[in-house]
């Protein structure tokens, strides 16, 4: 896949004269006005508490305040002038992580991308974890709740706020493995197509403690990244405190270059705060993405598509709807050959394969995803929409039948009638000293213009 290099327009790796005067605006914008990233949310509200909870519609929830310990369903408000068209869209974020990665910042936000195209979309998160200083390690118990419980109550919640339509799915990494798993082991739900965003197939390239990905690795230039890969392989002497380790030191001497080098752009700088915002959120929780699939499916099971969920199988190789498998060309989580994997495993499904640019995050809410991942997204799911255009709190407008009037008989004109056969009596002729009625003039023609115009 071809890579998008940083070029002078967009804040490459110099400051030059033409770009230094967007690099003093944004500078003075930041420190006087504070953050340059727009973090406010797309506007949401709860409409479901999971399958426990049958008073969905609480005070509370209605204005999408969040219960510790829940399962929420969200419903994000409609474009004000986008044509609503299309089945709706159910986001479904990874077990043990909140869903902000959907709707990461304005002007770069899957969210707001799909509400601007018209689209109905809810959200499905698990907030049990969130805010919590520990991590908390994945079970098979979890996976087994969200595949026999959860999804399939919020797949059905949702279709019927939008009267039986059935539902496109789309997850994320570990929610994109729990999506498939469901609609294989249940092929009544109405599910419309299911797209699984760096969901792995091929566990033993998935490492189960997985670094974080230093910032000049994911958006410095070539001389940062070459500098702190260099760092970063050379061995530490024992005894060495983490924190004081050739790698770290590089890390704390090369993000502040590669900020400095991205000044002028002002896109890029709102980026990094918006992905801060994400890493404060999710805390440790974010390291045990890799763990998480290894605790929670067994390896070889899901390579040959017979998988074990709460003690039964689901075969993933019956699933016949269709799919769109994303991989992320730098993706340390789930490299892009364990995601083409998945061709393999999903025997029976309409597959199709994409590599969008990015990490595990990147792929996802990148910068690069605006105009490779999402358009793409957008597209496979007008391809696998109902026939008919839905439109949730409207019927369905049918075209007016023309009325068709009975043509008149053979060789008699409209004002005869067809009733009385007896012909008209003839008229009398006029008598001497009657006055012989005027014939009434005929309608003027209408002027009609002629093609060689007035001679």
């Amino acid at each position: 896949m071809a890579r998008f290099p940083a070029t002078d327009d967009d804040g490459g790796d110099v400051i030059t004269p033409r770009t230094l005067a967007r690099a003093l605006t944004n500078v003075r914008d930041r420190v006087l006005e504070g953050p340059l990233a727009d973090l406010r949310r797309m506007p949401r509200v709860a409409i479901d508490t999971g399958p426990a909870d049958p008073d969905a519609w609480a005070v509370g929830r209605a204005h999408g305040l969040a219960r510790a310990g829940q399962v929420s369903t969200y419903r994000y408000a409609v474009h004000p002038t986008a044509r609503l068209r299309g089945a709706p869209v159910l986001l479904v974020s990874p077990l043990g992580a909140c869903g902000v990665a959907f709707d990461l910042r304005r002007g770069c936000s899957l969210v707001e991308h799909l509400v601007g195209e018209g689209r109905h979309v809810h959200q499905v998160d698990d907030e049990d974890v969130i805010g919590h200083d520990t991590p908390v390690p994945a079970s098979p118990a979890d996976l087994a709740r969200w595949v026999d419980d959860i999804l399939p109550h919020v797949v059905r919640t949702v279709s019927a706020h939008h009267d039986g339509a059935p539902v496109h799915v789309v997850g994320w990494s570990i929610g994109g493995l729990a999506t498939l798993l469901t609609a294989a082991e249940d092929p009544g739900l109405p599910i419309a197509s299911v797209t699984a965003i760096a969901t792995p197939f091929a566990l033993e390239q998935v490492p189960e403690r997985v670094p974080v990905r230093p910032l000049a690795l994911a958006a410095g230039g070539p001389v940062l990244a070459t500098a702190q890969t260099l760092l970063g392989l050379l061995p530490s002497p024992p005894g060495v405190p983490e924190a004081l380790t050739l790698a770290s030191v590089g890390t704390f001497l090369t993000t502040p270059l590669t900020v400095l080098s991205h000044l002028a752009d002002r896109d890029f700088l709102a980026q990094l705060e918006a992905i801060d915002d994400v890493r404060a959120i999710l805390g440790a929780q974010a390291g045990l993405v890799g763990s998480s699939f290894h605790a929670m499916v067994d390896g070889r099971e899901l390579t040959s598509g017979r998988v074990r969920v709460g003690g039964h199988e689901i075969d993933l190789g019956g699933l016949e709807r269709p799919v769109l498998l994303v991989a992320g060309e730098d993706d340390t989580v789930a490299p892009p050959r364990s995601v083409r994997a998945g061709s393999t495993v999903l025997a029976s499904a309409d597959v199709s394969l994409m590599t969008a640019p990015g990490g595990h995050l990147g792929v996802l809410c990148g910068r690069a995803s605006r105009d490779r991942l999402w358009p793409a997204l957008c597209a496979f799911l007008d391809r696998h929409d109902p026939p008919v255009p839905i439109e949730s709190g409207l019927p369905s407008r049918r075209p007016r039948r023309a009325s068709r009037r009975p043509l008149p008989a053979v060789g008699r004109t409209r004002s005869e009638p067809a009733s009385d056969p007896t012909p008209d009596p003839a008229p009398e002729p006029p008598t001497a000293g009657t006055r012989t009625p005027r014939r009434s003039r005929p309608a003027p023609k209408r002027a009609t213009r002629t093609r060689g115009g007035d001679r």
